[in-house]
């Protein structure tokens, strides 16, 4: 008989500690605040819960609950000013931790600071939420912007009561969309003008320089001209030689002839 009594003990003090939500309860628990905030990083999305408890139950509070949504990963519970982290039992969305196990306890109308830190996969749109507790503040921030916030809100007895918040992603936001074709057909159209202008100042410079070419080509010609005559008097009065006449002749005429071919070019 005493074994078995011994082994009574045993089982009952094993069902304490593995299953702590059979032998007490967490009716006295309120939570005073539940700060939700979720910012996307390269590991998918990071939830950071603060959440704060009061005990207003006349024992003092040993069990405590937390609601996680659904493919939470790399779950981390602290709690208290010392961060100790709790080991909770998992039971479909509910993690139940055991305070005692990590020397803590709620005592009467105290409260108590807890931190819950997980991952949501990147492809998340919405975000889903149980209130376990009645609520005074409830707050839910996605990448700096509140999307929800809720005061006095009360828990549900079967733990039905789960609010759905969908998450703002800024690669499929319609008013992001619109911006980024405005500004590409503000850029096509500030283009297409400096292009416009580019060709236009191109064409005055190109004219620019063809009524300039034709000038110094007419100058070009009226020099050489002159410079034809002069050897050609030169040669008479017998001041240069047949050699340097017939070479001077030439090369004067050659030039003259080029001269008039590309102005006769540019007039086309």
């Amino acid at each position: 008989m005493k074994k078995i009594g011994i082994y009574i003990l045993i089982g009952i003090m094993a069902c304490t500690t593995l299953f702590p939500v059979v032998c007490a309860d967490d009716h006295g628990i309120v939570a005073d605040q539940q700060l939700v905030t979720i910012s996307p990083t390269d590991k998918g999305l990071l939830v950071k819960e603060d959440i704060k408890v009061t005990n207003h139950d006349q024992t003092n509070g040993t069990i405590i609950r937390f609601w996680i949504q659904q493919d939470a990963n790399n779950v981390v519970i602290v709690a208290g000013q010392s961060s100790k982290e709790l080991v909770p039992l998992i039971t479909g969305n509910i993690r139940t931790c055991n305070l005692t196990v990590a020397n803590l306890t709620i005592q009467q109308n105290k409260s108590l600071s807890v931190q819950i830190t997980y991952y949501l996969p990147s492809t998340f749109e919405i975000f889903e939420q149980t209130l376990l507790y009645d609520t005074t503040l409830c707050t839910v921030t996605y990448n700096d912007q509140t999307l929800f916030q809720g005061e006095h809100l009360l828990s549900a007895a079967d733990s039905t009561n789960t609010f759905q918040i969908r998450l703002y992603k800024p690669t499929e936001a319609p008013l992001s969309m619109v911006v980024i074709i405005v500004i590409f057909v503000i850029a096509v159209a500030v283009l297409g003008i400096l292009l416009f202008v580019l060709k236009r100042q191109r064409s005055r410079t190109r004219k620019s320089s063809l009524v300039e070419s034709e000038e110094t080509l007419s100058t070009k010609k009226t020099l050489l001209l002159s410079l034809l005559k002069d050897l050609e008097k030169q040669y008479r009065a017998k001041s240069i030689s047949d050699e340097t006449y017939t070479k001077l002749k030439d090369e004067y005429k050659q030039q003259a002839v080029d001269t008039m071919k590309r102005l006769e070019d540019i007039k086309k």
